[in-house]
């Protein structure tokens, strides 16, 4: 096995488990009585959202459901890339379209996280938080970039 090989089996599983923790990561949210401010209340429920500040709050919703598209096409095109890693097929490197999707991923769950911080602070009810959703979405959004970058691309394996 070469190096460019584990390489890029580890990159693209590093990536493919990151997209599909964002996933569990909305999915756990969307439990029955584990959460008010979930993804996916915020789906259902974006057009009846009314107050001073919800405008923080219909941002920091379409943020996240940004994120949650293109979790869903990482997932696909890392198992693409990780076939191609684990067989040697050049054609099915996909790490430059990873790299640009976890990237814009990383900055749309900051920024899900930074309006939700937001809008929390400024309802100005004591004891209100974000809670663990966007922050471990974000977070499981860093493993993606840094698995994104740890895979080789189509340039370095030409070089060799």
């Amino acid at each position: 096995m070469q190096k460019s090989q584990i390489r890029g089996i580890i990159g693209n599983a590093m990536l493919h488990l990151a997209s599909i923790l964002i996933l569990c990561f909305f999915a756990l949210n969307m439990i029955e009585g584990i959460g008010r401010n979930t993804i996916y209340g915020a789906i259902t429920n974006l057009a009846t959202a009314t107050g001073i500040n919800i405008a923080y709050y219909i941002t920091a919703s379409a943020f996240h459901i940004i994120v949650l598209i293109l979790a869903i096409i990482m997932i696909i095109l890392s198992a693409i890339g990780l076939f191609g890693a684990i067989f040697n097929v050049k054609s099915l490197n996909m790490t430059i379209a990873n790299r640009v999707l976890s990237i814009i991923t990383m900055i749309s769950a900051l920024m899900a996280l930074i309006f939700m911080i937001v809008y929390v602070s400024l309802l100005g009810i004591a004891g209100t938080s974000v809670g663990a959703g966007p922050i471990t979405v974000f977070l499981a959004s860093i493993l993606g970039v840094v698995g994104s970058f740890i895979a080789y691309t189509k340039r370095a394996y030409n070089r060799k």
